[in-house]
């Protein structure tokens, strides 16, 4: 038999590695043990196959039912971020780079095709921004 304790031990040693593995599985098997260890405090002398399928149906059903909404959320919450975008960073000029044209431009220490999205010459020198990258050519705008 199990006793109250042990079941909120174990739960709480789910909940604490939840924290360290990613999935937000543990998360709901850890309260899941965590309400056993309630339950039995409650309704003590439950045969161990009861609590064993109590434990596996609140935990899986949790799980189903919660585990969804809790990961939008949180993505809601943390959007994805790019890991190398370049869209907003700084390139120079390496030509003059008129209106609609492709020429050079520097970005990060490598030259780049560069398309010039404005309607004025961009001069070389000039610092612009990358609106946009489409394969190797970058569409960039003066500042």
């Amino acid at each position: 038999m199990i006793t109250w304790w042990m079941w909120m031990v174990a739960g709480f040693i789910m909940l604490a590695t939840e924290t360290v593995v990613p999935g937000f599985f543990l998360l709901f098997f850890g309260i899941g043990a965590v309400f056993m260890g309630f339950f039995q405090l409650l309704v003590p002398g439950v045969p161990l196959w009861v609590e064993l399928l109590i434990f596996l149906s609140m935990s899986s059903l949790w799980l189903a039912l919660f585990r969804r909404k809790l990961i939008a959320y949180i993505e809601k919450k943390n959007p994805p971020k790019k890991v190398d975008s370049i869209e907003g960073e700084f390139a120079i000029a390496l030509n003059d780079i008129p209106p609609g044209q492709i020429a050079k431009a520097e970005l990060r220490g490598s030259s780049w095709n560069a398309l010039n999205l404005g309607d004025t010459v961009i001069p070389k020198g000039q610092r612009c921004r990358v609106e946009l990258m489409d394969g190797l050519t970058l569409h960039i705008r003066t500042l």
